[in-house]
């Protein structure tokens, strides 16, 4: 949504600041106008509140998720759909996402990384109880206030049980780098799928890296069914990496067995960190690694390799369901789970904070803008999306594993397939779809269109049946942009029709 005057929803809610955008819609600083609050606002793309389907989902799933009431949750105090389409009115948190925290410092602390994860892990707790599966568990839907409180946002493609989710049957639902094995492999996401998911969250948190890295997200995806991921580090203490390790267990009974335990096993870690119990144990002394066999889940969208060689510590003979003591750690009395920041510490994770400094070069992540990104080099702002500065012309497309990769770039005087007229923000959901499949996403439907390439066009006329390919580009850590490329469709040609 684009706005020059002041839009107000259903009378009552003013749109002041755009904070972010993705493939469902737009979120916004909104003010309150009858309880004189400020407020998040979320709306949504106009195509999809249309659709029957849709909206029916949307509000059954907000009806659920307004049903959970945790300190670690984002509140839910309003939801509208009728004549001025559908958006959701929810608790504004002054904050950051967690992923731009990762972004300053790279790497955290094992102590306020587990007093972080640990909260996500209480929040997830409340969720679970109310039978809904988050299923997007990442840094970028966790806010971080200044005093370093936690809270899970973005339950856009929650699913509750025995509902039926938001997006499309068939589907793969969530962001692939935090996606669970199952869920990989096309099975339906459960609890334990978002304890796999907050084990990378954690992964990330204590290393600055996701424990699987690819050149694309599918292959990272798959790496995580046959691999154990990278060791941790001597930074990291080894009750804290078993603590992550089990929750990144390739079978789901293999894991923290919810997301209560995994916390409750955070806390007995985290306070005996504090107390300076129990060591971690020497080589000659710690417990053995045991390596097994894993039969392959049955995939039901892609194929599997052949069965697997894991790494996994063997269990106790406790309860599947009880806290299971970790490694080289003794179990605390009753000891607090909150960390306390120390009180001249200017943000819980700077400087005084947890001994962490920011990157020498580290500012926000993409500069200050709107919704807190920057216009991409090469580009300027226009209408919603972004425009070339000087022609973009382009050989045939490279696509490795269904994602873009930049090929060379042409001369417009030299003979050539494409050109770019027109780029957006890509949603993260939208970076595993495969090439064919992008242009019926939203966000790439409401830009890669015959309207905008004739916007865009120097002689419009000229234009007109011009091919129209979606084409996805990595611009940063966690940034993807799509170019909307034309052509043609006769093969190579010279010049330049667009800026």
């Amino acid at each position: 949504m684009t706005t020059t005057q002041p839009v107000r929803l259903n009378g009552r809610y003013r749109l002041d600041t755009r904070i972010g955008a993705g493939g469902m819609g737009e979120v916004w600083r909104a003010t309150d106008e009858l309880l004189g609050r400020t407020v998040a606002v979320k709306t949504v793309l106009p195509a999809l509140a249309d659709d029957a389907d849709f909206a029916r989902r949307f509000l059954a799933e907000a009806r659920a998720m307004a049903g959970v009431h945790h300190r670690g949750v984002v509140a839910i105090h309003d939801l509208y759909h009728g004549p001025e389409g559908a958006f959701l009115v929810m608790e504004f948190v002054d904050g950051e996402p967690l992923s731009q925290v990762l972004a300053r410092y790279g790497r955290l602390a094992p102590p306020p990384a587990l007093h972080l994860v640990g909260q996500a892990a209480d929040a997830l707790h409340a969720v679970h109880g109310r039978g809904i599966v988050h299923r997007d568990v990442k840094p970028g839907n966790m806010l971080v206030r200044p005093d370093g409180t936690l809270l899970l946002t973005d339950f856009g493609i929650a699913r509750r049980d025995g509902a039926t989710a938001l997006t499309a049957t068939g589907a793969v639902i969530g962001t692939l780098s935090y996606l669970a094995p199952e869920q990989v492999l096309g099975h339906p996401a459960t609890a334990r799928s978002d304890v796999y998911a907050l084990g990378v969250v954690a992964y990330e948190c204590l290393t600055g890296r996701r424990p699987f890295t690819a050149e694309n997200p599918f292959a990272a995806a798959m790496m995580r069914l046959s691999q154990a991921p990278p060791p941790f580090g001597p930074h990291v203490p080894a009750p804290v990496a078993a603590l992550v390790e089990r929750a990144l267990a390739v079978e789901p009974g293999d894991r923290w067995p919810d997301a209560a335990t995994f916390g409750a096993a955070i806390a007995q870690v985290a306070a005996a960190l504090r107390s300076g119990t129990g060591p971690a144990p020497a080589p000659d002394t710690a417990e053995p690694t045991v390596v097994h066999q894993r039969a392959p889940l049955t995939p039901t969208l892609v194929e599997p390799g052949p069965a697997a060689t894991l790494l996994a510590t063997p269990r106790p003979g406790a309860p599947a369901e009880a806290p299971r003591p970790v490694p080289g750690v003794a179990t605390p009395q009753a000891e607090p789970t909150v960390l306390t920041p120390r009180p001249d510490a200017a943000h819980p994770f700077g400087p005084g904070g947890g001994g962490l400094t920011p990157r020498p070069d580290a500012t926000h992540p993409f500069g200050p803008s709107e919704g807190g990104l920057s216009v991409p080099a090469g580009f300027r702002p226009r209408d919603g999306y972004y425009v070339p500065v000087e022609p973009m012309c382009w050989g045939g497309l490279v696509i490795p594993g269904g994602l873009g990769r930049t090929p060379r770039r042409i001369p417009p005087h030299e003979e050539h397939y494409w050109e770019t007229f027109a780029a957006a923000e890509l949603p993260e959901e939208a970076v595993y779809l495969r090439q064919e499949e992008l242009l019926g996403h939203p966000a790439v439907a409401a830009v890669c269109t015959a309207q905008v390439l004739a916007a865009c066009s120097r002689d419009p006329a000229r234009t007109v049946g011009w091919e129209l390919e979606p084409w996805p580009v990595q611009i940063g850590r966690d940034r993807w942009i799509f170019h909307c490329l034309a052509g043609p469709g006769t093969g190579e040609w010279l010049g330049s029709a667009f800026t």
